[in-house]
Order: structure tokens, then sequence, then C-alpha cells
């Protein structure tokens, strides 16, 4: 595992995430309103699933691969834990931008300047599993897909409820 291949995962999944906020910014629809859409009652709207990527990856790259504390802790407060949102705080998408840029500038660094051995250094989790930084990584990027494909299909059954702009 090289740092050049976990940084094109990286990039080729965030690239989707960017694309999907860039095609709903464009669509004439009411960039609000969809943020806040829910699928249904008690689900996460769009915006808390794309903050919550933010707020992973400061998590888990400062406290989990570094050892040290969140650099935005009302970010993770409100958009890191579980799928499920606490609250129905909805940022307007510059926020979102710039969460995401601030926290994935940091993410890549790390990742742009971790060596060999730390790639391949293993860390203990909960529910005792282990894994090395260069997996975790890796489940970063798997992550951060996994919740792109959830803003997706929130996105297209917005616009199957909502068929006119």
């Amino acid at each position: 595992m090289d740092n050049l291949t976990l940084l094109a995962q990286l990039d080729f999944t965030r690239n989707r995430l960017l694309g999907t906020l860039d095609a709903i910014e464009k669509s004439g629809y009411d960039v609000g309103k969809v943020l806040a859409w829910r699928p249904g009652p008690g689900r996460a709207h769009l915006a808390w699933q794309v903050m919550h990527c933010a707020a992973t990856h400061d998590r888990y790259v400062n406290v989990r691969l570094r050892g040290a504390t969140e650099t935005d802790p009302e970010l993770v407060k409100n958009f890191a834990g579980g799928s499920t949102p606490s609250d129905d705080i909805v940022p307007a998408l510059p926020v979102i931008r710039a969460a995401l840029e601030k926290h994935y500038t940091t993410f890549k660094e790390f990742v742009r300047t971790a060596s060999a051995q730390e790639l391949s250094r293993s860390m203990d989790f909960p529910n005792n599993v282990k894994r090395t930084v260069g997996e975790s990584i890796i489940l970063l990027a798997w992550h951060e897909a996994h919740h792109q494909g959830q803003m997706h299909i929130t996105w297209n059954m917005y616009k199957a409820i909502h068929p006119t702009v």
C-alpha cells in the first residue's frame, strides 16, 4: 500500500461527493431546501450526510490516527456519531464546502506524508478491532463513498418527489 494509491482513492471518492453538491447547486432547486430534506422521519438530511464526512475526517485523523484532539469539536459533536442526526442543524452550502475542504486538506496531508512504517502501524479500535493506519485510510475512503451514495439516492428521491423546479 502506497501513499499515491491511497491519495488517488481518496480524491476519486471526494470528487464524486463534490459532484453531487455541484449538481444540487446547479439544479435550480432551492439549495437550502434540498440540503434540509430527509427521506423519512428521523433520517439524515443531505447536509448532515456531507458534514458527517468532514466530522469523521476531523475525529478519525486527529484523535484515532494522531492521538490528539479534534480541531473542530462543535462539528464533531453535531455530525460525527452514528447515522441519525441528533438535531436539525442544516448548514448552508458555503459552510459545508469550507468544512469539507478544511478537514480533507488536513487528511490528505497526513496521508501524503505518512511513511511506510506509519501506514503499517497497527491500532486498537472499539469492539476489539485491530486495523493498520493504511487500512484505516482505505476505510475512510469507503466511508465517504458510502455517504456519497446516500446523498445520491436522497437527491434522486428529492427530485422524484419534487419534479418541477
